[in-house]
């Protein structure tokens, strides 16, 4: 079933033949923006097949005797029919990217977002199985400068993340410097990392391997030539606090979530000529397949 259409999806929910509350997997087409741009259509005005169903089935219950039985489902789970942009998995980069591109789109440019997501548990999901660790010994500048403006957003995270009427947001942030060992064949290196890192705003120590020894007690220094050693913005966080935060801020700013498994792509080749005559090909997206894991 691909690409059903929401009456038809109804239709299938309702039907008695499943024990309630047993689990189905459907599938659902999910239109986005490439697909209006390739035909230059403009999105319908008039409200979504979803919104006249939920509008429906709340005439049905007034209609009814006072119960809270329906012989409709809601559908207010399902993804939107169309989204401009649509993110596939919903770990902490994905609820980062959605975040960053509502908080920085303006008024003329405004777009919808929908975040895909299989588990919502997250039981297996790398974002809420690592350490939560943040560092800025690295040896290119991008990820200094990158990790740097890390440590100011979980240290001001109340003023990117916080909302009204919500408490604050406690990342258990722990400072403690990430420590680096090198032997004789890779002081060089770690020490122009050093380098390149004091040059971005890094805050760090070199140390010999006596004063590691003092700084240090229980380290064995036998081998060890130069110790690199971070002295502010790092340390660890809670992962699972840093994500819930991102998710619901980015919920409130519009971002759309949906519980189901992207299985594929529909898309569309088209062909274009550069202004020196060469003819280029490239594939746009036009439909996301979304497999939906819905209760009767």
């Amino acid at each position: 079933m691909r690409a059903m259409g929401v009456w038809r999806r109804a239709w299938l929910l309702c039907k008695g033949s499943p024990q309630h509350g047993a689990l189905v997997w459907t599938h659902r087409g999910l239109r986005t923006g490439a697909a209006l741009l390739r035909g230059r259509e403009d999105p319908p005005n008039y409200p979504s097949l979803t919104q006249e169903f939920d509008k429906f089935q709340k005439k049905l219950l007034v209609s009814l005797p006072k119960s809270k039985w329906s012989p409709l489902k809601s559908t207010k789970h399902l993804p939107p029919e169309h989204s401009d942009l649509v993110i596939v998995g919903g770990g902490v980069m994905a609820w980062s990217i959605a975040f960053w591109l509502k908080l920085l789109q303006d008024q003329t440019s405004t777009y919808s977002i929908v975040v895909v997501e299989r588990d919502p548990t997250y039981s297996q999901a790398s974002t809420v199985l690592s350490v939560g660790g943040i560092r800025q010994q690295f040896s290119r500048p991008e990820n200094i400068q990158m990790s740097l403006f890390g440590a100011h957003f979980l240290l001001k995270i109340n003023e990117y993340l916080g909302m009204v009427n919500e408490d604050p947001i406690d990342i258990q942030f722990n400072p403690s410097g990430y420590l680096f060992l090198s032997s004789e064949k890779g002081a060089e290196i770690l020490e122009k990392n050093y380098k390149t890192q004091r040059e971005h705003g890094a805050i760090g120590i070199l140390y010999s391997p006596e004063q590691l020894k003092k700084k240090f007690p229980w380290i064995n220094t036998q081998d060890v030539v130069l110790a690199s050693y971070g002295l502010e913005n790092e340390g660890w966080f809670d992962p699972w606090t840093f994500l819930t935060a991102l998710k619901r801020k980015a919920i409130s700013m519009g971002v759309e979530f949906c519980q189901g498994e992207v299985t594929g792509f529909d898309t569309v080749t088209q062909d274009m000529v550069t202004e020196s005559g060469d003819l280029v090909t490239f594939t746009t997206i036009k439909n996301a397949i979304v497999s939906l894991k819905v209760f009767v």
